[in-house]
């Protein structure tokens, strides 16, 4: 009877956790430590210890929490390191707990797939309202509680599950047009976050799934596959040719020769030509500040030198805007705005094409940090380029201490350092890596490094765990998502990681 009550309170705080970890920091602590302290007080240690003696996939986490600890010896800020194990001990409890626990039963993994897949259904339609109703509501607060980036890592598992759930049940009419509906519902949510990166995960997802599992699928639905995986990424590849041609290829403003120096009323234009391109137009042509300003004065009570909500002025929002349009920057191209325009412009959008989410703003954004930085190699507030900095200026410091890393605490300090040694334009942000494999790499070095790596691709093998097609969907979004973010560096990243400790089959965690 007591062994029943602990199996209904492990199901209930799983499904708990299903729902907190995209919803509230606090209820997933409190959560995990139950976890926990319910595992203990179950006892049947005999066979817990059976459960862990052949568990590779356990040993792979606690080999990793033994070189976070071991690598403290070679830290100097131990008050960081001591904290940066502290954040990460659901990491290494929760596959304790898990593994050493009776795998779920199809019903019990349905409760809790149910449960999360549903919180994230709900939580993005939240963010929506939210997104309709909070005037200035910058994309990354849209969802409350978690990071717009950790979001868009639970739409992409959520996204396959519910594949996965209607190819398992191909006779359930209803079944499959809710979730198709959910699928793109989700999938149009992602534009409104901006996570672009969660593209570009389920197309590589996509195509691994498909060559791992080709053999398993029937001829008619593999062919089926394999056509949709094709077209969707020639339709991408041609809305990306599209675009890029439609970004560069040059308006008749910007083709005029010579340049004329005065506007209608008489006064002197400023033409830079530095080449920097938006919507066809170059951005720094055609600008007469004074008339800008005088006219903006009718148009806006908003100060024409005031922030706007993404903490650049009227000014440089408003001479891209006019750009976006082909519009000169003068009195003539402000008489073209429409009350819309203004509004989006004290908002701090600087491109009309930016009013309407989709496909084409993604590429539009992208282009933009590509041409400030090949014109002024500038990086501040553009999150490619920002990455692209900070993998350079963390390389740098991983071939400084190759083999056994800075250690578990140095990481910030020793990138913060060479950043400032770099003169880096991050060098007074709080960034440091967003990527866990440099972090881990500048942590613990290459010995480290391969410390956590191998045992975990050894336990992958020998459980078989790839032969779980939701698995590897897990793993590839998992595995994906260290490239550019440091994953494990939050609890909702954690959280995200941890899941795949419930996810296999029995035989799949088992040893044969």
């Amino acid at each position: 009877m007591a062994k029943q009550v602990h199996r209904a309170i492990y199901i209930a705080l799983l499904c708990g956790l299903a729902v907190s970890m995209t919803t509230s920091v606090f209820i997933t602590n409190l959560l995990w430590v139950l976890l926990l302290a319910n595992w203990v007080t179950e006892w049947n240690w005999k066979e817990k210890f059976a459960g862990f003696r052949h568990n590779y996939l356990l040993h792979a986490f606690l080999i990793m929490a033994g070189v976070h600890l071991l690598w403290l010896l070679g830290t100097q800020n131990l008050a960081y390191g001591f904290f940066d194990i502290q954040k990460k001990l659901p990491l290494f409890f929760i596959p304790l707990v898990a593994l050493t626990t009776p795998p779920l039963s199809r019903r019990e993994l349905s409760l809790v797939g149910i449960s999360y897949v549903g919180t994230v259904l709900v939580v993005s339609v939240i963010g929506f309202i939210r997104y309709l109703t909070i005037p200035d509501l910058p994309y990354r607060n849209i969802v409350p509680h978690i990071s717009h980036i950790r979001f868009g890592l639970n739409i992409c598992l959520t996204l396959f599950i519910i594949a996965y759930a209607l190819i398992c049940r191909p006779h359930r009419p209803w079944l499959h047009l809710v979730g198709t509906v959910a699928m793109l519902w989700l999938t149009a949510f992602l534009f409104l976050l901006h996570a672009y990166t969660s593209f570009i995960i389920i197309v590589v997802t996509l195509v691994i799934l498909l060559i791992a599992f080709r053999h398993r699928l029937s001829r008619r639905l593999r062919i089926t596959a394999t056509l949709s995986v094709t077209a969707i990424l020639a339709v991408v590849a041609s809305f990306a040719g599209v675009y890029i041609h439609d970004y560069y290829h040059l308006q008749p403003l910007s083709t005029v020769n010579p340049l004329p120096q005065l506007t209608e009323n008489g006064n002197p234009y400023l033409h830079l030509h530095d080449g920097l391109t938006e919507n066809g137009n170059y951005v720094h042509l055609y600008v007469c500040e004074k008339e800008m300003r005088q006219e903006w004065g009718k148009l806006s009570n908003h100060p024409f030198d005031s922030l706007t909500s993404t903490g650049y002025t009227v000014y440089p929002t408003l001479l891209r805007y006019l750009g976006g349009m082909g519009l000169t920057k003068d009195s003539l191209g402000m008489t073209r705005l429409q009350p819309n325009d203004i509004a989006a412009i004290e908002k701090g959008i600087a491109n009309p094409v930016y009013l309407r989410p989709g496909p084409r703003k993604l590429i539009y954004v992208l282009l933009y940090e590509y041409e400030n930085y090949r014109c002024f190699r500038s990086v501040n507030n553009f999150s490619v380029l920002q990455r692209l900095e900070l993998w350079r200026n963390a390389w740098q410091v991983f071939t400084q201490n190759p083999l056994l890393g800075v250690g578990t605490g140095d990481v910030v300090n020793q990138c913060h350092a060479q950043m400032q040694q770099n003169h880096s334009p991050l060098a007074d942000t709080d960034l440091h890596t967003h990527s866990q494999y440099l972090n881990f790499l500048l942590a613990f070095g290459l010995i480290g490094f391969l410390l956590i790596v191998l045992p975990f691709i050894r336990a992958i093998h020998l459980h078989r765990l790839c032969y779980s097609p939701l698995f590897t969907a897990f793993l590839c979004i998992l595995l994906i998502s260290f490239i550019s973010e440091d994953t494990l560096e939050t609890l909702a990243g954690i959280m995200f990681a941890v899941i795949g400790t419930i996810l296999p089959p029995k035989a799949s965690v088992t040893t044969q």
